[in-house]
């Protein structure tokens, strides 16, 4: 064979290998391999050449730039790459086999020869370049598959196999159906389903409710102006495509929080929110208790709950609630309505970012023991390590069994509360980390909302004004007058997570180690974990609770300061060197001093001299027209009543006449007081109807009326046998006619005058028959008059 003619050295030949005889060209040199010794090869020069002969070591001769095989030519021979074996990894043993299977066959179809064969050996007859067409060798390649390996293959699925191998090399001879992963939408185009999950959530967020079949509509008219070309199935593929996607066909009539809460949940699998240490992640958020209480102005009003909860322990280690009043519709007048509005009046009132600051003074203070809470309560007789805490931070002595907490990271959303720059310099103040929950995202602050839930459950349910979650689940009326106020109420609360939810043992918390060891509480979790992470005392100072207060920047005038349309002054004086002087500070501040006010607490504000880091007490001016405690929200009510009679919103002294009238008649109750719906079961108990006498005042006395025993005419008492006729026998005085169960002299019983002592017992034989009302009285039984009652 010519070297024209030569076939190319496939890839399975042992590239590389040299055999006596071949030549090479090497360092710009013609040789002739004349013997191969081991690893050495012995190079003889090619004829009418004077190079001496040479022997190189084989990894030194297949280095050099210049090396190469050479044919009869002189040309360097070529040689197909190495196939891609890797390619082969993780197909299965089948599908690798056939692969190489169809290497050997497709390379024979190309080049004539097998892979493997001697050089020098001729084509098979049909396989010869020079005398077959491709499409010749490609039909003899068919008809010897199907018989020889018993493959049912056609010319053309050779033809298709030997381009993808020239492409692909290897993997272009591997069956693709066999390394097809399954998908969760199987053969459904991915276009389709990224359609069809974005219809579900748009649905899901929308108002009204609606079916698969309108979900299937909506995704064939959007498909065909998004994905033109693309089929979307039929239904019966869909509803299975529905399933699979984790998606409840018959749940798409929900309403619409339901449908909006399984589009917030997050996607499986679930992790766990764990934390090392206390106080290493400390979640935050507020809730309606779902209870109502006596408000400031004397009519009811809900209640919110603001909590901390330690990750590490499960502890409720701050707690604070706040009355939640309903908003005032703006007048359309405009007078009333610019009156309102500078009065700072806010819709729905609730939790302000104060009460957030607060929340993070009290994690650090240990909770004291109230009036009126159980002694169990104490720290001393709890879980907690008492002795070791009261060496350190003597405030222990006196505490509720509540764990001093420092948080190091807390967990917030996005609410108003906690967005605000008052809380964010509260914790830069006291060295904690703020990290924000993604939006509406309730999962990434799960515990804290799990814990609201066992708070309504086990507690707030408990309160005789519950009101339930919502409206379905809300029952019979309570008497207002029975409402706690906001101080009592804060006292159960305070109480019952020191004593039902601290000591109470907790799922979360079981050892990792021994997993069948009963769970833990949240202060034996605590106890636990501080002898490892050890306990600092951080006592705040009055400056510091300034600091955790809301700021405003005000001026200082020769009335005072002017502040929520009130004038604060200091009667000792103290305001005179800031008196009508700007502050110098500039920005925001616009030449203003630092104020410190809490809305709770409205009476006094403090101002701080930066120059010299004094702060100033300042009172606001008619307090004394006041007297008793008051609050911002009070002052507004009071502020829109003085406003309704035709007054000025920034008249205060007379708004404070208003005030103190508006406090007088909330100690006196509402003149008209609405109800409180709680649920089935919470109401006023069986009996407590209008005219019901409580017990002791009317209770049933059988000597009622009857004459008072002279002890002495007593003689000595007598055996009475049971069966003896006189005991129950009419008085033989009496007229035969009236021996029966008629009314005779002596005492009758309350209520039923036809009921006399003579009558009491006829027959105790035939207690169904045979009673009359008074026994049926005494025994708890329906008089025969009465009419019959529903069993309760």
């Amino acid at each position: 064979m010519s070297a024209a003619r030569r076939p190319r050295v496939s890839g399975l030949a042992p590239r590389g290998i040299l055999t006596p005889g071949d030549r090479v060209r090497w360092v710009g040199g013609y040789y002739t391999v004349s013997a191969l010794i081991g690893m050495t090869v012995h190079l003889a020069p090619a004829s009418g050449s004077t190079a001496p002969p040479v022997a190189v070591l084989i990894q030194f001769l297949a280095a050099a730039e210049d090396f190469a095989v050479l044919d009869e030519a002189g040309l360097p021979l070529s040689a197909d790459p190495l196939p891609n074996w890797s390619m082969l990894e993780g197909v299965s043993a089948d599908c690798a086999r056939e692969a190489r299977i169809w290497r050997r066959h497709v390379i024979e179809v190309d080049t004539g020869l097998l892979p493997g064969v001697p050089d020098g050996s001729r084509p098979r007859e049909g396989y010869d370049p020079e005398r077959f067409t491709l499409v010749e060798r490609y039909q003899r390649k068919a008809v010897e598959l199907s018989a020889v390996l018993d493959w049912k293959v056609s010319w053309k699925t050779v033809q298709r196999k030997r381009l993808a191998f020239r492409d692909e090399d290897i993997w272009g001879l591997v069956d693709k159906r066999r390394t097809r992963k399954s998908t969760m939408h199987g053969r459904t185009d991915a276009g389709v389903v990224d359609l069809l999950l974005a219809l579900h959530e748009r649905q899901a967020r929308e108002k009204a409710a609606t079916d698969a079949r309108t979900l299937f509509k909506t995704l064939r008219r959007t498909a065909r102006v998004v994905l033109p070309g693309v089929k979307v199935p039929a239904d019966p593929t869909l509803y299975a495509l529905l399933k699979r996607l984790g998606i409840d066909a018959m749940q798409l009539r929900d309403p619409t929080r339901s449908r909006k809460d399984r589009l917030n949940r997050p996607a499986p699998p679930f992790g766990v929110t764990t934390a090392t240490a206390p106080g290493e992640l400390v979640q935050v958020d507020s809730t309606a208790l779902d209870a109502k209480v006596l408000g400031d102005d004397g009519q009811p009003t809900q209640v919110e709950l603001t909590a901390a909860i330690d990750v590490h322990t499960r502890s409720i280690i701050a707690a604070v609630l706040r009355p939640k009043t309903t908003g005032r519709r703006r007048r359309r007048s405009r007078q009333p309505t610019r009156a309102l509005l500078s009065t700072g009046a806010s819709v729905g009132r609730a939790t302000k970012a104060v009460d957030a600051s607060l929340l993070l003074a009290l994690c650090m203070v240990p909770a004291p023991m109230r009036s009126g809470f159980d002694p169990a309560a104490s720290a001393a007789r709890s879980e907690l390590p008492y002795e070791d805490l009261l060496e350190v931070d003597a405030r222990m002595e006196h505490a509720a069994a509540r764990p001093v907490i420092m948080p190091e990271t807390i967990v917030i959303d996005h609410g108003t509360v906690f967005a605000g720059q008052t809380f964010f310099d509260a914790c830069s103040y006291l060295g904690i980390s703020v990290r924000p929950a993604r939006k509406r995202t309730p999962t990434d602050k799960a515990i804290v909302e799990r814990t609201f839930g066992s708070i309504k459950s086990l507690f707030s349910q408990h309160v005789n004004s519950y009101t339930g979650r919502d409206f379905s689940r809300r029952g019979k009326e309570i008497d207002p007058d029975r409402l706690w106020t906001l101080q009592e109420l804060d006292d159960l609360l305070q109480e019952w997570i020191v004593v039902g939810w601290q000591s109470r043992p907790h799922e979360e918390l079981r050892s990792p180690y021994e997993p069948n060891l009963p769970p833990l509480t949240p202060n034996q979790m605590y106890a636990a974990s501080v002898q490892a992470a050890g306990y600092l005392p951080i006592p705040l100072g009055f400056a510091d609770y300034l600091q955790l207060l809301p700021t405003a920047w005000v001026g200082v005038s020769d009335e005072g300061i002017r502040f929520k349309n009130r004038t604060y002054d200091n009667f000792k004086k103290e305001l005179e060197e800031v008196r009508n002087i700007p502050s110098g500070l500039k920005g925001k501040k616009r030449n203003g001093w630092e104020l410190r006010y809490n809305p709770y607490t409205p009476e006094q504000v403090w101002l701080r001299d930066h120059r010299s880091g004094e702060w100033i007490t300042a009172v606001f001016k008619h307090q004394h027209l006041i007297g008793a405690p008051w609050t911002q929200h009070l002052w507004e009510t009071a502020t829109a009543e003085y406003v309704a009679r035709g007054g000025r919103h920034n008249d205060d002294e007379n708004i404070a006449q208003v005030l103190a009238e508006l406090l007088e008649r909330a100690g006196n109750g509402p003149e008209e007081p609405g109800v409180v719906s709680v649920p089935d079961g919470y109401g006023p108990l069986p009996g407590l109807e209008a005219g019901w006498v409580p017990p002791g005042a009317g209770d049933f006395d059988p000597f009622a009326g009857a004459a008072a025993l002279d002890l002495d005419a007593l003689g000595p008492l007598t055996v009475l046998e049971v069966g003896e006729p006189s005991l129950y026998a009419p008085d033989a005085s009496s007229p035969a006619d009236e021996a029966g169960p008629g009314p005779v002299s002596g005492w009758e019983v309350p209520g039923h005058p036809g009921i006399n002592e003579a009558s009491l017992l006829p027959d105790l034989d035939d207690l169904d028959d045979g009673l009359d009302d008074a026994a049926r009285l005494l025994l708890d039984l329906p008089t025969e008059t009465d009419s019959p009652q529903e069993d309760t």
